[in-house]
């Protein structure tokens, strides 16, 4: 199976890189970007993450 190309992810809350988890997605008349940020910075604003990535190689949070 092929893998995927990581692209660093950009927080959209914080200067830090390596964000884990998409809040939000703008329209399709927008451009259907999605956008990121690290699941603490989420919570920390109240958004609730549409999907979050898992690195195979940690593990899960609980």
């Amino acid at each position: 199976m092929a893998t995927r190309t990581r692209r660093p992810r950009a927080c959209t809350y914080c200067p830090e890189p390596d964000a884990d988890a998409c809040v939000r997605t703008q329209r399709d008349n927008n451009g259907g970007k999605h956008i990121y940020a690290h699941r603490e910075c989420a919570d920390a604003r109240g958004a609730i993450p549409l999907y979050v990535f898992i690195d195979e190689s940690k593990p899960a949070p609980r």
